[in-house]
């Protein structure tokens, strides 16, 4: 190169320097977590440290739904549901929110009671006991039943309730074949079911049906019935009627003066 003088010597390139070996590199064990100060020595740091159900909004409301189902029918005050939550006394705003929502009429499932402000847990439907369950199915102008599991959302105990409307005859009861667990409630009367006597039952039972389905449906076509099985005939329409125009009236005449020498055909009109 030109910059470089003659003889002059060109020096060797240098190498990085290597780092410092750690005392953990030269062992097998893996590096320590430095002890903060207050933590015990098996803190687990992949997890959160227990500061109570957690300070989100949402989350305390999760928290105080699944708390108040827990205790069905129980009124409770929200200084009973704060110290369960572990709201310090301080997080006044936190309090203040919480609050606002439990007596909002749009939380579904928080009841507020606005005599002394408590607070308890509303099931889908409103019904804790037998009497009330027999007052919401007498007053359902449809057939329709009443799902048992809905029911056990805020009746613990619907299942013995149950069982003894059912004994009573004042419920009729649709069960799973597999468990025989209750399914499905209808309103019933006891008035209307009568007993049969056993002379009655014999003599029904008596009554064989015959083994071939056409032999039925014979029989039946013999006594002047309709079997179930008969297939529908489907009813043949009517043709409409065509309406027939009515003659045009009125309007302006012409060749009135030819009158008396053409012939007048309008009764030969359609």
């Amino acid at each position: 190169m030109s910059f470089l003088k003659a003889g002059s010597a060109v020096p060797k390139q240098l190498n990085a320097p290597s780092p410092t070996p750690s005392n953990s590199s030269n062992s097998n064990s893996k590096r320590k977590r430095p002890a903060d100060d207050g933590l015990p020595a098996n803190t687990i740091f992949s997890q959160p440290m227990d500061t109570g159900t957690g300070n989100h909004i949402f989350t305390q409301i999760t928290y105080t739904i699944e708390y108040l189902r827990g205790k069905p029918g129980t009124w409770m005050t929200f200084r009973e549901i704060a110290e369960y939550l572990n709201i310090p006394k301080d997080q006044e705003h936190l309090r203040t929110q919480l609050e606002t929502i439990f007596r909002s009429p749009t939380t579904t499932r928080i009841e507020h009671n606005p005599k002394d402000h408590t607070y308890r847990y509303k099931p889908k439907f409103d019904i804790r006991n037998a009497s009330q369950l027999k007052g919401w199915l007498q007053t359902q102008k449809s057939a329709q039943g009443l799902g048992v599991r809905d029911l056990k959302d805020g009746w613990p105990n619907v299942h013995e309730e149950i069982r003894e409307l059912e004994r009573k005859k004042e419920i009729l009861v649709n069960r799973n074949k597999k468990d025989g667990v209750a399914k499905t409630v209808w309103i019933n009367d006891p008035s209307l079911m009568h007993s049969v006597d056993d002379d009655f039952k014999n003599e029904w039972h008596k009554i064989l049906l015959p083994p071939n389905p056409d032999d039925l449906r014979s029989k039946l076509v013999a006594a002047g019935l309709k079997p179930s099985s008969a297939p529908r005939t489907a009813l043949a329409a009517k043709p409409k009627e065509k309406k027939k125009k009515a003659p045009r009236r009125g309007g302006k005449q012409t060749n009135t003066h030819m009158a008396s020498i053409l012939k007048d055909y309008s009764h030969k009109r359609k």
